[in-house]
């Protein structure tokens, strides 16, 4: 059976992305993002561009890449329809002129732009995600905290501070937490259409709900296997 495509899966390959170690990757991210944030227009546009065709080359397809980018697309649609609401909210307490309602249907440039920059700083962190296993991203964050807390340690007031990498790990599960969040919205989506169930508000509100309480269920799976584990 083909296996189906989930925003942010990890997937074997052999590009130099997988090479690179994880905490690496880890530290350029938010600056990677940081800077993709603050590009003009013209750049950011030629970044997505650019990493689309470098995900072809390391093996991902475009439509694990497209699947990637469709939070911002809802995200993206949210933001529009709350801009219309208050656009029409504006027309009717008086605070814009008759003539003026086409415009409130006409996405801002600002908007427009911050969608733009949204789109390559999800393509970076997609790129992160799907070249490194989770077990490698928890072995970065809590050997990052492990060496902080031993150079805290040496200190002669700090000797109680215990080694464990209790905030790392914490960390860590929750950055794993968001592809296992799309994989079970993508298990109760199939579970929905297999069921009859169409396509609208009522899809998301029954969804919603229901991942809500699935995320809750894994959350303490989780927690009772690092308990058995003694990790916390």
């Amino acid at each position: 059976m083909k296996e189906r495509t989930v925003v942010f899966r990890y997937r074997k390959g052999n590009c130099f992305l997988y090479k690179i170690p994880a905490p690496v990757k880890l530290l350029s991210l938010p600056v990677l993002a940081a800077t993709a944030m603050l590009l003009p227009l013209y750049a950011a546009c030629a970044g997505i561009g650019l990493l689309a065709i470098f995900a072809l080359l390391c093996g991902f397809t475009p439509k694990e890449q497209f699947t990637d980018i469709k939070p911002v697309l809802f995200y993206a649609f949210f933001l529009y329809m709350i801009s219309i609401c208050t656009g029409l909210y504006s027309v009717f307490s008086g605070d814009l002129e008759p003539g003026e309602t086409a415009a409130i249907f006409y996405p801002d440039y600002d908007y427009g732009f911050y969608i733009v920059r949204l789109f390559l700083v999800m393509q970076l962190s997609a790129l992160l995600f799907r070249t490194t296993t989770s077990i490698e991203i928890k072995e970065a964050v809590c050997a990052g905290e492990t060496g902080i807390r031993a150079g805290i340690r040496r200190l002669p007031f700090a000797k109680t501070i215990s080694p464990k990498a209790k905030l790392g790990t914490s960390a860590a599960l929750m950055m794993n937490f968001v592809p296992a969040l799309f994989e079970l919205w993508s298990k109760l989506n199939r579970a929905y259409r297999a069921r009859g169930g169409k396509r609208g508000l009522k899809q998301f509100r029954v969804l919603f709900v229901a991942l809500i309480a699935l995320s809750f269920h894994y959350a303490q799976e989780k927690a009772r296997a690092l308990a058995a584990r003694e990790i916390f």
